[in-house]
């Protein structure tokens, strides 16, 4: 099957070790996995970005996206996508982490969509990271996810979906991915055991062969990135499995 790109999130490192400390062993940790890209934050190596791309070079890899907030400093997420050559950022929280308030959902929107807007005049595309609290309904009816596709002007911007925080928002992720196509252009492969204990993919409870087959037909899917917000075992190790993962059961390049 033709999978998009692969790559995988720094979250997973960036709670058992300093990142801007130890951020060459993350990257040969990442490399010695097998990916071939990564997603940072917005600020990552912002102190010297050229240091870091050479770092990047280095290692043979490359910047997948960027992570941030819907507030940002605009300025310097574009010299650093510049600096990286990346043409991705995912951002999250919009209706405020949690909250239920349509109101909310539609002013934060119309700025996702303004940044987008932005980002896109120097090529660079916005994708949303869902939670779970978005699946839950508003203060009006619809879910927060409702007023999101519904207003996500797909021209500009488009879903960064979450597998596994689509399941715990009591959706099948699966059928998600296939009824949102056309409006989803960056995936996290994600996988948990029991209330978000976050593990190796293939190692919880998310219907990953499903999803993967999914994948597989997205036609607008620039990325597909391997993110784990925790875990039990090393990161490296952790890293080293999901990736094994992809490759044995799935063929995955």
């Amino acid at each position: 099957m033709a999978y998009p790109p692969l790559g995988a999130q720094l979250i997973v490192f960036s709670r058992q070790v300093n990142l801007d400390e130890r951020i060459e062993d993350v990257l040969d940790a990442v490399a010695q996995a097998g990916f071939g890209a990564i997603e940072c934050g917005v600020t990552t190596g912002a102190e010297d970005p050229r240091r870091f791309r050479a770092l990047l070079d280095s290692k043979g890899l490359r910047v997948a996206g960027m992570h941030g907030a819907l507030a940002q400093d605009v300025d310097q997420t574009l010299r650093l996508a510049e600096a990286y050559d990346a043409r991705d950022v995912c951002i999250s929280g919009l209706g405020g982490y949690g909250k239920r308030v349509a109101a909310r959902f539609r002013e934060d929107l119309d700025a996702f969509n303004e940044l987008a807007r932005t980002l896109s005049r120097h090529s660079v595309r916005l994708h949303y990271h869902n939670h779970a609290y978005e699946f839950e309904a508003t203060d009006e009816g619809p879910s927060g996810m409702d007023i999101i596709r519904e207003g996500l002007d797909p021209d500009l911007g488009s879903l960064c979906v979450d597998v596994a925080w689509v399941q715990i928002g009591g959706s099948d992720p699966a059928l998600f991915l296939r009824e949102n196509a056309q409006r989803i252009g960056y995936v996290h492969l994600k996988d948990y055991d029991g209330e978000r204990h976050w593990v190796e993919l293939g190692s919880g409870i998310v219907p990953l062969d499903k999803v993967m087959a999914e994948l597989a037909s997205l036609p607008r899917v620039r990325w597909a990135v391997y993110e784990q917000d925790t875990s039990d075992r090393p990161a490296a190790e952790a890293c080293a499995l999901s990736h094994r993962f992809l490759v044995e059961r799935f063929d995955y390049a």
